[in-house]
């Protein structure tokens, strides 16, 4: 294909519109400990505030999926995992938002998680797998319900 007609397909110059929606890929770190999940509670964020969630975010150009897995899990608790290993992918689909969830476990580090951005969070605790707080990311639950030779699932909320 020559530039010019990559150029024409691009800016809908085909008779179609050729334009692809872009949808984040977002990277969350499971910190487990004897059986309990360590979690973040949202503030001041804009979205899902009040709720808590696995410590994670948006992977960066040029960031592997494990790279932005550590990146982001660092920035939000203060520790980095050193046995990370994939978990789960789920793409999901909501009323307004769209994307890719890629879960990462962990159950090794050095230092204690906590909260390290009091201007995103504020409150973090471990709880049991079973016993999640009610007001929780949507997809968690689908995540815990996974069989255990299960990595995939497809997931509608909103």
């Amino acid at each position: 294909m020559r530039v010019e007609e990559f150029d024409a397909l691009t800016k809908g110059g085909s008779g179609h519109d050729a334009m692809r929606d872009a949808f984040p890929v977002v990277v969350h770190v499971m910190l487990v400990r004897d059986g309990r999940l360590f979690l973040l509670r949202r503030a001041n964020t804009g979205f899902m505030d009040g709720f808590c969630g696995l410590p994670g975010g948006h992977q960066r150009r040029g960031e592997s999926l494990l790279e932005a897995a550590l990146r982001e899990c660092r920035e939000e608790t203060g520790v980095a995992p050193t046995d990370l290993k994939p978990r789960a992918v789920l793409p999901y689909i909501s009323a307004a938002h769209q994307g890719l969830n890629f879960i990462f476990e962990a159950q090794r580090w050095e230092g204690a998680p906590r909260i390290n951005e009091p201007q995103h969070f504020d409150h973090c605790q471990w709880v049991p797998k079973e016993r999640l707080p009610a007001k929780v990311a949507p997809w968690l639950k689908e995540l815990l319900a996974l069989p255990p030779d299960c990595w995939f699932r497809e997931f509608r909320w909103g």
